[in-house]
């Protein structure tokens, strides 16, 4: 009577936890692919597009960025960056200066620089502070045609994506929001290849299907606003998730928002596990933060449709999801070791499933960046099963995190990989 009770709950967890995976594959695969471009008529030309860099102590890779950036918008006056030094303790600063009288590049690249005590309160804070400054002085009839956008020390975007960037919101003059397509560069290693894949296939689906919803949502590197569409000069909040409680707050206002997977922003990927755990934590933890600050106004919004309201639920919701089934089938894995005869057929399913999925990624992945021979293929496959167990560490360490009010962060450290690849 006690075995098959054990034999009931084995089974139940595993097929809920197989279940909840399954759908959320499917949901991926039928309805994540890209979308067709309709292009449209040109109907307000963009007269000024400012990049603004946060920098933190980013003298290793900061010259790397300006000196992409100046190459690829040569052609392009109406496109600025501006630094905003956030009193780097580093030669953040010296470097910049030195750089930009190398390239003499006049008034293409220009550096802001914050003190403290008012430094270092976040990168929203920086974001807001150095948007006061910009934007305040703009004639509100120009501010409809200004874009404001957002990238990472690392960050690198070659001329065609500046220029679809522009073409965007002057084809429609509603678009408030534009996020870009991430990828990584030069990747070195088996982790810096997964981040790549996730976020080059699997954010990227996840994308296109709120672009479907109506609910994209901006996702930190290569975010794009049209300044009119702001009220006041603090589009940004300091949570930890600061680009999804902006974006929230941008739906919540009825604004459009747009997810352009053709546009591709490249940044570096992190090389070690301890870095890229304590960074998923920090974003973890700032999901964990807008549930608590935002889904019931997402859930009373009237602006926001029922579908993406489900969608932005699932998202807020999916560490305690992720964390329940993960364990679900981890513990299951563990029990039926121990008999392995009786319980086989378990196991057999869970990895079947997990491989196809996998092997069906990678295969998209191969076919759009022509970067996996076949040897490579069955390597990445087999160790993708294990990249999902390292979420659910940072998973952990964000709940503590937020248990015990800790919301001092280490930033994430860049270290330079030269130019993109």
């Amino acid at each position: 009577m006690e075995g098959s009770v054990i034999d009931e709950l084995i089974f139940s967890v595993s097929f809920v936890g197989i279940g909840i995976y399954l759908v959320w594959v499917l949901i991926l695969i039928l309805f994540g692919q890209d979308q067709k471009l309709q292009q449209t008529q040109l109907k307000e030309p963009i007269e000024q597009l400012i990049i603004l860099v946060p920098a933190l102590n980013e003298a290793l890779v900061i010259r790397q960025t300006i000196t992409n950036f100046v190459a690829q918008t040569a052609s392009l006056p109406q496109v600025k960056m501006v630094i905003i030094d956030d009193a780097s303790s580093d030669q953040t600063a010296q470097v910049v200066n030195e750089t930009l009288q190398q390239l003499a590049c006049g008034s293409k690249v220009q550096l802001l620089q914050r003190y403290l005590p008012e430094a270092q309160q976040g990168k929203g804070e920086a974001l807001n502070w150095a948007y006061q400054q910009l934007v305040e002085p703009l004639a509100p009839s120009l501010r409809k045609r200004v874009i404001c956008g957002v990238l990472d020390a690392d960050a690198y975007m070659d001329e065609a994506a500046y220029l679809r960037v522009m073409e965007h919101f002057a084809f429609d003059p509603e678009l408030s929001l534009l996020q870009t397509r991430v990828a990584m560069f030069k990747e070195q290693n088996w982790l810096q290849k997964l981040q790549d894949i996730e976020f080059v296939i699997i954010n990227n689906w996840i994308q296109n299907i709120r672009n479907r919803l109506g609910n994209a949502a901006a996702s930190g590197n290569g975010q794009f606003i049209r300044v009119s569409a702001v009220n006041g000069y603090y589009p940004w909040g300091n949570a930890l998730l600061e680009d999804f409680e902006f974006s929230t707050r941008f739906l919540l206002q009825a604004k459009a928002t747009h997810y352009a997977s053709e546009i591709v922003v490249y940044q570096e990927a992190l090389a070690q596990v301890r870095p890229f755990i304590r960074q998923r934590a920090r974003w973890t933890q700032g999901g964990l933060d807008c549930l608590v600050g935002y889904w019931p106004k997402i859930l009373l919004s009237k602006a926001i449709g029922t579908k993406a309201k489900m969608e932005m639920t699932f998202y807020l919701l999916l560490p305690f999801i992720s964390l329940a089934t993960g364990l679900a089938n981890l513990l299951v894995l563990v029990f039926v070791s121990w008999f392995i005869q009786l319980y086989w057929p378990i196991v057999v399913s869970l990895l079947f499933i997990n491989s196809c999925f996998n092997f069906y990624i990678l295969s998209i992945y191969e076919h759009e960046t022509r970067r996996l021979g076949i040897i490579k293929k069955l390597f990445f496959m087999t160790i993708m099963l294990g990249y999902n167990y390292l979420f659910y560490f940072a998973i952990v360490l964000a709940c503590y995190k937020k248990i015990r009010r800790q919301t001092k962060w280490v930033k994430t450290t860049h270290v330079g990989v030269g130019e993109k690849a």
